[in-house]
């Protein structure tokens, strides 16, 4: 079930966040004890690339609940993943619709790769499913002394500087000890105490970590972790991811696997660093660490000024080289076209001085164009699906017989209802409800082109049934209102109340509960796109055969607070935090009482279709469509990234960000523009629940623009209103003559600062966006009303847990040229 309910007769929205909390932990665990045989077959080669799958069978008399697998390559590389999610170098996870396999039944996915300048690879797949003898090997390297002959799949351990550092950690239980973690020791298996063992118990469903500090800079090749689970309250994680410091900030380096009784590889690549940190997160116990490796040489001491410089063990990249540079050390080569997982290297460029200011060229102070996106994502589902027959549509009952008193189906579509319909319904209702969804079906699949629903793809009707009516759906009163996506028996389906069903007005959203079905068949998508991207089909459902661009009163959110994230669920927080892409942080509870965390109106920022639209109009008219039939991942930045690289997906984040400060949206701008004047200067406040712990956060007036202090030519940022990642700050600046220089200082990690304006002629007006250092503008066309803003972005479209969701970025901004201050905050800049 996704995570919302519509109080249809409100016309708002509440949240079921309990269907949503730790979703995207949840389904990274892995719910079985079957083996199954696993096989990796080359399908396609040309060039310097190719295409392979991995197939995985069940070959015992138990079903598979949720899979995971791994293998490694020494120069191929992934550039594009379907059907499974991808993540580090290299772990395949399930997807929501393939995580059981029958007895017999195999499931496979595919993925397309390049060599790297090496020959094509048939590596061996690992893991704790692919068959009763390599389940006790996984994806990791054995055991391996600095004499040891080194697997052929992974990197060894060889040179073991964990033995060097300081172990220090976030909590350990009084009777083990973090001394445990580098004593250089053996394990047998993961209840092997032997040698003691570091564990946090009672801490479930918490990120905890272990850190290591060096006297000095190592460059650092692999690290390897052995997992304590004694199964009981500690347990092996259900999400592990390794950072390392880059003078300044926490980066993240990848994630861990997950596996029992054995060493975990995770591959670092050269990064220099003289701290690292593994933070761990089991979804419903402890977790623990029996032996922490790290394989390193020493790199002698590198300035605090180097932020996030990554580097190979015999080379260092200079900070002034763009934060897309990504180094390939001699043993692990990457392509510019490789998936941007979280084990990717980044650098950040560091706090430049106001004495650092030069004049820039005039090119740099021209009007900028943005360039295309190379690859366009430009996908259609009809290069994959054609139409249905609806004449041979079967009824999949679902229930039991003995439940069901009706069903009546149309088109494509069945009406279900039990023995205690409300009598309010008639049957001209049910007509109603089947002909109103039968014809936004159709416009959707025959002239939109999106494929129909799982039911449908195997020859059923849709199903529609009657929430509190009997059926074995639910037990509720045939009184209660509501509607929502469910599923049953692994088939999405719509679940409806009366209310719905005997009122005309509420078409729209039985539609949209629809359209859940459509998105869910497609896989596991983050819940914020799930309502965003859900509302964005339906707008362009009504625009393309009405002509009418029209947006919701929520679509606003994104734009009166830009410093929320882009992948972000129930907005800005009551704690100054956001919630994470899939509601991370919001459902919170003391002593089993709901804490109220979200804002006024605010808290439903996840229904805001602002970036999917800036995809639509800015991106590709298909890159929408590309993300449900291709992204590899939960997070749609992250899938963004594996689509066309890391230095373009910052791009998007930055021009989405100044396009948002100019509503510059193509055909949907005037749209947005309404739910934004109807809600601006609108004061805000903590939004009560129920019986809810009710916290108090400071009164907010919502605005585009982030409040500043001056002190001389300074500007200093308003520390509540920081971003957040993938987050923006927009400054409105009085201008004067015929430029406008500003110095940016960037202090938080992947910034960005670019220049904007609405001219006179109504057109809007760019700069180049620069990372630090002079933004420069030519005002070749009078700006409106005297003001340019300076766009400020995060451009981080990593989301990793906690540190990520609560990081707040900061920077400074410096006059130097054409600004004779900062304009009003709650004048509207953008018309």
């Amino acid at each position: 079930m996704l995570g919302d309910t519509f109080i249809f007769g409100g016309g708002a929205k509440k949240y079921r966040l309990s269907a949503l909390l730790g979703a995207g932990l949840i389904a990274s665990a892995l719910g079985t004890s079957a083996n199954a045989a696993c096989s990796y077959t080359v399908n396609n080669t040309w060039g310097n690339g190719f295409t392979a799958a991995i197939r995985i069978t069940n070959d015992t008399a138990t079903a598979v609940n949720n899979w995971q697998v791994n293998w490694a390559y020494s120069k191929n590389a992934i550039t594009n993943s379907w059907n499974a999610s991808l993540t580090g170098n290299y772990t395949a996870t399930n997807l929501a619709w393939n995580g059981r396999i029958q007895p017999g039944q195999s499931i496979e996915f595919g993925f397309q790769g390049v060599t790297d300048g090496g020959a094509i690879e048939t590596p061996q797949i690992l893991g704790a499913l692919c068959s009763a003898s390599a389940s006790s090997i996984s994806s990791i390297s054995p055991v391996i002394s600095s004499s040891s002959r080194s697997s052929s799949s992974v990197v060894p351990v060889v040179n073991n500087i964990a033995t060097l550092a300081t172990a220090t950690t976030s909590y350990v239980s009084a009777w083990e000890t973090i001394r445990a973690v580098n004593d250089n020791s053996n394990p047998a298996n993961s209840n092997d105490k032997s040698a003691g063992a570091y564990g946090n118990w009672n801490n479930p469903n918490s990120i905890q970590w272990v850190q290591y500090d060096w006297p000095q800079h190592y460059s650092l090749t692999n690290t390897q972790i052995y997992w304590f689970d004694d199964n009981g309250g500690v347990l092996t994680p259900t999400r592990a991811y390794v950072e390392y410091w880059s003078g300044s900030a926490w980066v993240n380096a990848g994630n861990v696997p997950l596996v029992k009784n054995a060493f975990n590889n995770l591959a670092l690549n050269g990064i220099v660093t003289s701290r690292l940190r593994v933070s761990m997160l089991n979804a419903t116990q402890s977790t623990g660490i029996l032996e922490w490796r790290v394989a390193g040489t020493a790199a002698g001491v590198m300035s605090s000024s180097r932020s996030s410089v990554a580097v190979s063990s015999s080379s260092v990249i200079s900070s002034s080289r763009s934060s897309s540079s990504i180094v390939a050390s001699s043993s692990s080569r990457i392509s510019s076209s490789l998936i941007a997982s979280s084990s990717s290297v980044r650098s950040s460029t560091p706090a430049v001085s106001s004495s650092s200011s030069s004049t820039p060229n005039v090119a740099q102070c021209s009007a900028h164009e943005w360039p295309k996106y190379e690859p366009d994502l430009n996908y259609d589902f009809r290069t994959d699906f054609g139409q249905v027959d609806t004449s041979k549509f079967k009824v999949y009952n679902g229930c039991p017989a003995s439940t069901i008193a009706g069903v009546k189906t149309k088109g494509r579509f069945a009406f279900i209802w039990g023995k205690n319909r409300n009598p309010a319904i008639t049957d001209a209702d049910i007509d109603r409800v089947l002909i109103n969804l039968n014809e936004d079906a159709d416009y959707i699949h025959n002239v939109m082109g999106w494929p129909v629903d799982k039911l449908q793809q195997e020859g059923y009707f849709s199903n529609i049934y009657l929430y509190g009516s009997g059926l074995c759906t639910d037990s509720a009163a045939n009184t209660e209102k509501g509607g929502w996506q469910s599923g049953i028996n692994g088939y999405p389906m719509v679940l409806l109340s009366y209310y719905p069903v005997v009122t005309p007005s509420e078409r729209g959203g039985i539609t949209h509960e629809f359209i859940h079905t459509i998105m869910a068949t497609r896989g596991n998508k983050a819940a914020w796109f799930n309502e965003g991207g859900n509302t964005w089909l339906q707008m362009n459902l009504e625009a393309s055969r009405t002509g009418n661009y029209g947006v919701g009163f929520l679509d606003a959110t994104s734009f009166l607070a830009p410093h929320m994230p882009i992948e972000n669920y129930s907005g800005w927080l009551q704690d100054g935090s956001f919630g994470g892409p899939n509601a991370e942080g919001v459902d919170r509870r003391v002593n089993g009482q709901q804490i109220s965390t979200w804002r006024d109106y605010l808290g439903g920022n996840q229904y805001n279709s602002a970036f999917p639209h800036f995809l639509g109009v800015h991106v590709s008219k298909g890159a929408n469509a590309w993300l449900w039939a291709k992204g590899a991942h939960n997070h749609i930045l992250r899938s963004l990234a594996g689509g066309v690289g890391e230095e373009q997906t910052q791009r998007m984040i930055m021009e989405f960000r100044a396009r948002q400060a100019m509503v510059d949206f193509g055909p949907w701008s005037n749209a947005f523009k309404s739910p934004i004047n109807n809600n601006w200067g609108r004061t805000i406040g903590a939004e009560k629940i129920p019986g809810g712990i009710l916290q108090e956060p400071t009164a907010h007036r919502l605005t585009f623009y982030a409040a500043t202090t001056q002190q001389g030519t300074t500007l200093t940022p308003s520390t509540d209103t920081l971003p957040g990642w993938s987050g923006a700050n927009q400054i409105p600046l009085k201008v004067t003559g015929n430029k406008v220089r500003v110095n940016f200082q960037p202090i938080g990690q992947n910034m960005r600062v670019q220049l904007a304006y609405r001219a006179a002629d109504g057109t809007a007006v760019y700069s180049k966006p620069v990372s630090s250092g002079e933004a420069c503008l030519d005002l070749a066309k009078a700006p409106k009303n005297g003001v340019v803003v300076a766009v400020v972005s995060n451009v981080d479209y990593l989301y990793n847990g906690e540190e990520t969701r609560t990081r707040k970025h900061d920077y400074r901004l410096q006059i130097v040229e054409g600004v004779t201050g900062t304009a009003p905050l709650y004048d509207k800049h953008y018309q």
